[in-house]
């Protein structure tokens, strides 16, 4: 039994002498929340649209459950897109939005009325039916927007950035709401966003999008552990980003030499002697520590400042070679440390990954 759903195979898509989409291709398995993930303009939305039938792709195939789509209109696919906009017809009623696809159908009144009802249960709307889109606040426009497309039952669900006008509260709680409606439905939801934070909470897998190409495509936690190249761990969060050259290469492990300093790392690839390469280290994995380890390794520095961000601060230490590290630590130990204090920091070796 095949278990995709939807298949980007070698898609470009070209606007005169600029291609936005190169060549990529990504199976996108039934019942998977796949997030689109990059900075604006990388060609995460001309691909949504090409899904959904609004760009035909200059080369390349799209299939939608094994079937070719090029040339078959939006509304003859079956996907249905939300859009951050939600495009509700302020004259119409909640109930008179979301029925208004399945009336273009000609579908009996009797089943309208009953998949209406479906769909605005499943957004905790069904009490708003009568209500007009200015009497509902910006989350409850989007579940109208959201029961709107899934109750024509599409198997496929498109959603370009439907959370970007909510502000930061509503947004968190619709992004939870977001994943629960998808669990319990079971279709494929391809969600496109900029906001790091909002695709590692809710997908499946994310696909990271930079200047036409997908750069990586894992799950979150493959994402933020391991990123494959220097753009996916410096966009992904925040990241302490070295540069360094191997001078030792030992069994499973590896050695580089930054700024006279003799660094353990874990080789996930191929090294050679004397290459060049980035080490990515997040800010929760470094230690401060005010004497050097008797074990391991410390690089000496000195701490320039601490950021209070709530639960956690972020402390700046200046190292050898006008390099500078974030430590992000609970309170309680970065109080423990005076800006202006030489400290040493560290890591476990498997925490850092190697990017050549």
């Amino acid at each position: 039994m095949n278990d995709v759903m939807v298949t980007l195979d070698n898609v470009v898509k070209s606007f005169e002498r600029n291609t936005v989409v190169k060549n990529i291709s990504m199976d996108i398995k039934k019942g998977e929340f796949l997030t689109l993930l990059g900075p604006s303009g990388c060609g995460k939305t001309t691909t949504l649209r090409m899904i959904a039938g609004f760009e035909q792709p200059t080369d390349g195939d799209v299939l939608i459950d094994g079937k070719k789509v090029s040339g078959i209109p939006p509304h003859k696919r079956d996907v249905n897109t939300v859009f951050q906009s939600y495009a509700l017809f302020p004259h119409m009623n909640v109930y008179d939005n979301v029925s208004f696809g399945l009336k273009m159908k000609k579908v009996r009144k009797e089943e309208i009325k009953r998949r209406v009802m479906e769909a605005l249960q499943l957004v905790q709307l069904e009490t708003f039916a009568e209500r007009k889109p200015d009497q509902l606040s910006g989350g409850q426009k989007q579940r109208v927007a959201i029961a709107r497309a899934l109750v024509n039952s599409p198997k496929v669900l498109l959603l370009d950035e439907p959370l970007g006008a909510l502000d930061l509260k509503l947004r968190k709680q619709m992004q939870v709401e977001l994943k629960h409606l998808q669990q319990q439905l079971g279709i494929t939801f391809i969600y496109v966003t900029h906001d790091q934070e909002e695709a590692l909470t809710m997908s499946d897998r994310i696909a990271v999008m930079n200047n036409g190409i997908i750069e990586q495509l894992g799950t979150p936690d493959e994402i933020y552990e391991r990123p494959a190249s220097r753009f996916v761990a410096d966009f992904i969060g925040e990241t302490n980003l070295f540069e360094g050259t191997v001078m030792e290469i030992n069994n499973s492990h590896a050695y580089l030499e930054f700024s006279g300093h003799k660094i353990p790392v874990v080789q996930t690839a191929p090294l050679s002697l004397n290459h060049q390469v980035a080490m990515a280290i997040r800010p929760e994995r470094i230690k401060l520590h005010i004497e050097p380890n008797r074990e391991g390794f410390a690089i000496p520095g000195k701490i320039v400042e601490h950021i209070y961000v709530g639960s956690i601060i972020k402390t700046v230490v200046s190292l050898p070679g006008e390099n500078q590290v974030t430590v992000n630590t609970m309170p309680e130990v970065a109080h423990s440390f005076a800006v202006g204090q030489d400290v040493f920091v560290s890591w476990e070796p498997d925490k850092a990954v190697v990017i050549t």
